[in-house]
């Protein structure tokens, strides 16, 4: 804390050939940053000349294949009070940008070493995939460095645990690093192949950098080799793990997802190492996530029904915080998915439940609305109907129920419910929203 109770932070990042990137990871924090600091580590295009123009002060570090060595080297340039370190395809919005003052100040004088922040990924259309959790912003002190050539992370002097907030579900990073063109560029330099042996020979016995190793040759489409070093890391895994390690979840994950899509999958197997996961990291949801997936896959709804529950009910419970990348940024899926199970096994109340939760969120699914229809309703041939049957007290309460969900002064609103009720055959309630909701001139415009 500075004169004037101001906090000044400093942002840190380490580049190379980053001329795309570098002017706006610059600039969406210019109004809370106090200085930026810019470590070239050997671009050969414009970064060190955008990165001067936007006022970082730059530096130049000789690579030495170690991007703990360089982000340390950063640090020690740094005077503010907090870090922020995020790379350069890394970015807040102005939004968020604008509550970190806050969130820091709002901090405990002494007990928080940083903060961590939920983690957006992002394709190239912009879009979500999935979400993690990182830690950006920390506390500007000695005691606070990097660790590792590579997938380097920070760690507090002595081996001491650090303290970290959790602000997952007020503030998010977005990045946009694990686009198709970037990662292949990253797999065909072999630069991540190379620096994960290296650390291996200093320490063979790395159950975390053997889950490196097998993403490395996933990422290549060397799935049978992937699969070997992911078999390896949890051999090398300790008893107990703790309870946020999430590089073992995603290495656990990883050989899930390998099981379940190889040529010959075999279910027990992928049942023992479901148990084996779930014995270490019980808190971890997307463990029931993706064996919820299989089991539908397989035809096997009931089984799959209550994976998925069992995998809401763990995010719930426990939260995203370096835990659920994968259900995280899939929580409507797995929201479809359990309609459709719940649908399947004829368990009625949980179907309905599961699908009005999906339609707070995305109200335009024509499957997930057309199940709840049937479930909600009994059937109706048009033959049978009359007018006290198609003005009935369970059809008033029904449309009552989904006006909750959808504006029925919207006309897309109104054509949709009426759709889904065609396409679910509850051809009475079809109707009936069709006499409630339009006049006859609409009907006779949409040809209804």
């Amino acid at each position: 804390m500075t004169a004037g109770n101001q906090l000044r932070i400093s942002q840190c990042m380490i580049v190379k050939d980053e001329e795309q990137n570098i002017e706006r990871a610059l600039s969406w924090g210019k109004e809370i940053l106090w200085e930026q600091i810019v470590v070239d580590t050997g671009s050969t295009d414009r970064t060190v000349e955008l990165a001067e123009k936007a006022g970082a002060k730059v530096y130049s570090f000789l690579w030495t294949d170690d991007f703990a060595a360089a982000k340390n080297f950063a640090l020690d340039k740094a005077r503010g009070d907090w870090i922020a370190f995020l790379d350069a395809d890394e970015y807040l919005t102005p939004q968020d940008a604008r509550k970190i003052f806050q969130v820091l100040k709002g901090l405990p004088s002494g007990k928080f070493d940083g903060i961590s922040m939920g983690c957006q990924n992002l394709d190239e259309q912009g879009r979500i995939f999935s979400s993690g959790t990182l830690i950006r912003f920390f506390r500007n002190t000695p005691q606070l460095r990097y660790r590792r050539r590579i997938h380097e992370q920070l760690e507090a002097a002595g081996g001491r645990k650090l303290h970290i907030g959790d602000v997952t579900k007020e503030i998010s990073i977005f990045h946009t690093g694990y686009q198709n063109k970037v990662l292949t560029e990253k797999t065909k330099e072999g630069r991540n192949f190379r620096l994960i042996a290296k650390e291996l020979e200093d320490h063979p016995d790395s159950y975390e950098m053997m889950g490196y190793m097998g993403d490395e040759y996933f990422s290549n489409g060397d799935y049978g080799e992937a699969e070997k070093w992911y078999y390896k890391a949890i051999d090398h895994m300790p008893a107990a793990l703790d309870e946020y390690d999430q590089r073992s979840a995603y290495t656990f994950t990883k050989l899930l997802k390998r099981l379940m899509e190889k040529e010959g999958k075999n279910q027990e197997e992928i049942e023992r190492v479901y148990r084996q996961a779930v014995s270490k990291l019980p808190g971890e949801a997307d463990f029931d996530y993706l064996v919820g997936r299989f089991f539908a896959s397989e035809g096997q709804t009931e089984k799959a029904a209550d994976h998925l529950e069992a995998a809401v009910e763990k995010l719930n419970r426990y939260g995203c915080n370096n835990r659920a990348l994968l259900l995280g940024g899939e929580l409507l899926e797995a929201y479809d998915l359990l309609v459709r199970c719940c649908y399947e096994t004829g368990h009625k109340e949980k179907c309905t439940s599961y699908a009005v939760t999906y339609l707070k969120y995305n109200k335009y699914n024509m499957a997930v609305l057309a199940r709840l229809l049937k479930v909600l309703l009994p059937e109706h041939g048009m033959d049978s109907l009359t007018a006290s049957s198609l003005d009935s007290q369970e059809n008033r309460a029904i449309l009552g129920f989904l006006s909750k969900i959808y504006d029925f002064s919207l006309l897309k609103d109104r054509l949709f419910l009426v759709k889904a009720a065609q396409m679910s055959e509850r051809s009475g309630f079809a109707e009936y929203g069709l006499n409630r909701l339009f006049t006859v001139e609409e009907r006779e415009q949409i040809g209804m």
